[in-house]
């Protein structure tokens, strides 16, 4: 497998993709309409674009599974499913033993690799039992690599705490919002984490561990390197933060990654492979339910400039940017949340936000409630001040009692669209 220059990446993609719509034009009912022949990257590039709203109808249609399925379904092994987060109906999602090999190798040969991890850690893993594939891949992937798993499956935060000071796991995974309220937690026990075994910590679910004020939070609460992953549930994992730490890399071994441009017509030919847009994900190693170029709605931004760690895979600078659709407009300025979440988490005053957004008149309402460290509001006056040098638009702030925001240990949500 030549990864040593771009053309031979290409190629590796294009000779994967080749043999596996061969094989799903026999026998995916999904994909039989919706592929032809690839012969060459023009014939890619003629290929539909897919939806996730697509995905959802398909199971609502042919309950419970769809028919994105290559194989009989006595061939799959593992159920996961999506977490309805975005308001919609979750998508449930099927692997086979050998798709399950391709994620757990893709977890030991790259997302742990790039942040150093190796079989001499413990890795402590802040997830609860459930359907969501992130806890279940990352667990896999860390006994594929060998090194010591430590589950904290149905453990409330202060347990959590309590098991980091007494097991010495040297690595954290969780979403970045649930580190830092570990970290919180921590605190109200009297426990410094900064001071704990910890010595990496590896998030996803979230923008934030690519956020650099968030980032930066979580390394001072834990004294630690802070690594950022990407995936989807429906895709795979997808990209690892490497030793320059200011992005991930996209495993173009494994995926093809495109971008809309901000703006265009999402055309399927309009694609770049570079730029800021929203992505485009084709997944190669598994097409047992596979994915032919997908719409993620996420917003990043792709470059091919040459990284200090020596890697050719594109880098999605500053990791996923949020969503596209989670853009809001005030005084005629568009921001999206992860704009808003670096300036907040700069104050080390704040422990927890939620935009709150509405419509009033017709016109984009927005503003920030706010939990503080100390429950006064003495932080406030500067935080809209800051605000407004950095986008140009006041927005309203205000303080709420502590614990009035809710905790997740899964996806925050940071922005509540108020009916009006």
């Amino acid at each position: 497998m030549n990864l040593n220059t771009q053309a031979g990446i290409k190629a590796i993609q294009l000779e994967k993709l080749q043999a596996g719509i061969e094989e799903l034009q026999s026998s995916n009912l999904f994909y039989k309409s919706r592929l032809h022949e690839v012969n060459s990257w023009n014939d890619f590039y003629d290929l539909p674009f897919l939806t996730k709203a697509e995905l959802v109808e398909d199971q609502q249609r042919t309950q419970p599974f769809g028919t994105n399925l290559t194989y009989p379904l006595g061939d799959y092994v593992r159920l996961h499913q999506t977490s309805g987060s975005s308001g919609g109906r979750p998508l449930r999602w099927l692997d086979t033993g050998k798709s399950w090999l391709w994620w757990t190798g893709l977890w030991a040969n790259h997302i742990y690799k790039g942040a150093g991890i190796t079989s001499e850690d413990r890795i402590f893993f802040a997830f609860s039992f459930g359907p969501f594939v992130g806890f279940w891949s990352a667990y896999a992937g860390a006994e594929r690599l060998g090194a010591m798993v430590i589950p904290g499956g149905s453990m409330g935060s202060e347990q959590r705490v309590l098991a980091i000071k007494e097991l010495e796991p040297t690595v954290l995974c969780s979403t970045p919002t649930y580190a830092l309220r570990l970290a919180e937690v921590g605190a109200q026990m009297g426990i410094d984490l900064s001071k704990s075994s910890i010595k990496k910590t590896l998030h996803a679910g979230e923008p934030g561990a690519s956020i650099p004020s968030t980032k930066r939070a979580i390394e001072t609460a834990f004294g630690a390197s802070v690594y950022d992953h990407t995936g989807m549930t429906e895709l795979g994992p997808t990209g690892f933060t490497c030793s320059a730490g200011d992005g991930v890399h996209f495993i173009e071994s494994e995926f093809i990654f495109e971008v809309i441009p901000i703006g265009a017509d999402p055309d399927p030919r309009s694609t770049q492979s570079e730029g800021t847009g929203e992505l485009v994900v084709t997944n190669l190693g598994r097409f047992c339910s596979p994915l032919i170029r997908y719409r993620t709605g996420d917003l990043v931004e792709l470059s091919r400039n040459p990284c200090s760690c020596g890697s050719l895979f594109v880098k999605a600078v500053g990791g996923i940017q949020g969503r596209v659709d989670d853009m809001f407009t005030v005084r005629g300025i568009n921001l999206y949340p992860t704009q808003v979440e670096e300036v907040l988490m700069r104050y080390s005053e704040i422990v927890n936000f939620q935009i709150r957004h509405e419509k009033i008149r017709h016109m984009d309402e927005v503003s920030l409630l706010l939990e503080t460290r100390d429950g006064t509001d003495k932080v406030v006056e500067k935080v809209v001040l800051d605000l407004r040098h950095s986008f140009g638009v006041r927005i309203d702030c205000k303080c709420v009692p502590s614990g009035t925001l809710p905790r997740n240990e899964m996806k925050a949500k940071r922005v509540v669209h108020v009916q009006s």
